[in-house]
């Protein structure tokens, strides 16, 4: 039996039109059909967001070290994870305030005799507070660096330690979720950032460590934590020193424009 193709009137026999595309059978459209398709093209990490928390959770070296020998199939990609625990940490963070406060204190911090200088510190400032994920998206492929190279002996390429990152600064996203309200706690009892600087390196310490001795199959000890702190360091100084230059080279070639931008214009 022939059926008319509702979107270009073509007459066809089949589950689909041979010149559009489109399904023969085109139901009613309804909420639940409006809410499935939601779930999947624009909320799409279901099943495989909520697993793959869950398992970084519990056991983030194993997890990972599963997922770069083949076992993918139930887990979110690397990038994808990041991006959805960036944004909820970020929501976190900016609802509870602490993004103002943290960008507040650091303005309070920088002292410049030359005012350009000093606004566009505080333009920059409040650029990455506004944009936290660029930050963190921007430490990953460093921190990856320093890893491969602080654990090359263990065969594993460049690649594989940029999917070893992305998933720990993924889960270290979400726990924002929980540790929040101590962050507040301690950003309350201080005018600077070092407390919260502190807080926040141990929790990435503890927890790179943890995820670094349980990928590489280290013996119990303190070097995974060690190397842990190395590769955090140097890849935070290595993403310093890219910054730096980009920034001189930014300020040399376009001083005029910038000028403008730091006067809000």
């Amino acid at each position: 039996m022939k059926t008319t193709c509702k979107n270009c009137t073509k007459e066809f026999k089949g589950k689909f039109c041979p010149k559009c595309g489109q399904k023969a059978n085109t139901e009613r459209i309804t909420l639940r059909q409006v809410f499935q398709e939601a779930r999947r093209h624009v909320f799409h990490f279901d099943q495989g967001f909520t697993y793959t928390m869950r398992e970084l959770l519990l056991r983030p070296g194993h997890t990972i070290r599963e997922y770069t020998e083949g076992q993918r199939v139930n887990h979110i990609k690397p990038l994808k994870f990041m991006l959805w625990a960036t944004a909820i940490g970020f929501l976190i963070f900016h609802y509870s305030g602490l993004d103002q406060e943290m960008a507040t204190k650091l303005v309070q911090q920088q002292k410049s005799s030359n005012q350009f200088a000093q606004n566009f510190s505080q333009k920059t400032i409040a650029f990455i507070m506004g944009h936290p994920s660029v930050m963190l998206f921007s430490m990953v492929p460093v921190i990856a660096f320093s890893s491969w190279l602080l654990f090359r002996r263990k065969g594993y390429n460049y690649a594989e330690h940029f999917v070893l990152n992305t998933y720990l600064m993924g889960e270290l996203s979400l726990a924002s979720i929980f540790t929040f309200p101590i962050s507040k706690i301690i950003s309350s009892q201080t005018t600077t950032t070092w407390p919260m600087t502190m807080f926040s390196l141990s929790l990435w310490l503890g927890y790179f460590g943890w995820g670094y001795r349980q990928f590489f199959q280290t013996p119990k000890g303190i070097w995974p934590w060690v190397k842990a702190g190395l590769a955090i360091f140097i890849g935070y100084l290595l993403l310093i020193l890219l910054i730096s230059v980009l920034v001189i080279i930014t300020v040399t070639l376009f001083r005029g424009q910038l000028e403008g931008w730091v006067k809000g214009g």
